[in-house]
């Protein structure tokens, strides 16, 4: 793993290797970010970054010498005007790096693992039942890391950390789940100290919502616009922001609680102890259709528009999550919102009855109606987003 100690140089030790590794970081983050557009070259890398060439052959021999970057057959296109030697790509060693990426709610906890090419080269799910708590949960993260870097015989110095997208509101900063009401003892939990301390490598913890939001942002097929909010519809509500400057957070280091945002005052007890909450008008929906109130998934008997009830219900769920959004719109005016169900046809549903709202509705403090997307809970994206954070973090290191 690339460390300050690594590097070395004859002048003022601190700050040399400090710059040094900054430039270093700088280089291989951007050859990383080119590995699925043909790489790229030390001349790409001078324009881009603005290092000196001298200082940007240094890096790229260090990193090509220490097995983070080898040469590519590039896709991209020489202009045949050009003279001289043709330029030589580089892209990352999948070898050379290895990130961990963890999601779990209260009925389901999964693992990947992923090399430096964002391939998912391990993945495992473990169901959990109604009696899994929080001292279980952090257990099952451990034994099941372990097993998978014994299995695939990864060496530890090759692994940069463990990204886990927790369910919940969570202390970014402290790597805590602040609260999550399904799993027991999972109240202001230490995680990340916990899992450091058990496991010994480098954690990063967020909100599950937060890294797929993230990941599809980044890597997905739509166009998000310069900011996106997401609603994670599965066991409740939550949400996430995220724009070209990362997943926000709350003032004090907090991820946002979407699925606690007031529809009214006056509505259905929340599991927050208030009342009229989004996720609590979701919740006596589902209820309305056979759901148990903490039922694993909302809306999960509804397969077809045309049974019973299914329209009405989904109609009232959209007109919730529509009240939602406009309060966001408010504070945060995203581009775009994106809808994610276990079911692909109840997001889709959601959706385009979403759509139709916004275009029924004259908003004299919006310019423009946000595009609306649906897509199905996919436990490799979530994965990867976990997984995002750990490689975000080894570049900022």
């Amino acid at each position: 793993m690339i460390t300050n100690d690594s590097i070395q140089t004859g002048i003022d030790p601190v700050r040399a290797t400090d710059i040094r590794h900054r430039n270093i970081m700088a280089v291989l983050s951007a050859i990383y970010a080119s590995r699925n557009h043909g790489g790229a070259s030390q001349s790409d890398i001078v324009t881009n970054i603005g290092l000196k060439a001298p200082s940007v052959f240094r890096v790229f021999s260090y990193l090509e010498q220490n097995g983070y970057i080898t040469p590519c057959q590039s896709s991209r296109t020489i202009p045949e005007s050009r003279k001289g030697r043709h330029p030589v790509y580089y892209t990352v060693c999948p070898d050379a790096v290895y990130s961990i990426g963890i999601e779990f709610w209260s009925s389901c906890l999964s693992l990947g693992v992923f090399n430096f090419n964002r391939q998912r080269i391990y993945s495992h799910m473990e169901m959990l039942d109604d009696s899994v708590d929080a001292a279980k949960v952090e257990e099952l993260i451990c034994s099941l890391t372990r097993m998978a870097v014994s299995e695939l015989g990864i060496p530890d110095e090759k692994i940069a950390g463990i990204g886990i997208a927790a369910p919940g509101k969570v202390n970014v900063a402290t790597g805590s789940v602040v609260y999550y009401s399904r799993i027991k003892g999972m109240e202001n939990y230490p995680l990340k100290e916990a899992v450091e301390k058990s496991l010994g490598y480098r954690v990063l913890v967020h909100n599950n919502c937060s890294a797929l939001a993230s990941s599809v942002y980044r890597y997905g097929d739509k166009d998000p616009g310069k900011a996106m909010f997401a609603f994670l519809v599965r066991g409740g509500v939550n949400g996430a922001m995220v724009s070209e400057n990362g997943i926000y957070t709350a003032a004090d280091g907090t991820s946002l609680e979407a699925g606690h945002i007031p529809v009214s005052f006056d509505g259905p007890l929340c599991s927050c102890g208030l009342k009229g909450c989004l996720q609590a008008y979701m919740l006596e929906l589902n209820a309305q259709i056979g759901g148990k109130t903490q039922d694993s998934v909302l809306f999960s008997s509804i397969t077809d528009i045309k049974e019973p009830k299914a329209d009405a219900i989904l109609e009232k769920a959209a007109f919730y999550m529509y009240s939602g959004m406009k309060t966001i719109q408010r504070s945060l005016s995203p581009d775009s919102f994106l809808i994610i169900c276990p079911s692909i046809f109840v997001a889709e549903t959601l959706a385009e009855k979403i759509r139709i709202l916004y275009k029924g509705a004259r908003d004299y403090f919006q310019n423009r109606i946000p595009s609306v997307f649906a897509m199905a809970y996919d436990n490799v994206v979530a994965q990867a987003g976990a997984s995002d954070l750990v490689i975000d973090a080894f570049f900022e290191s």
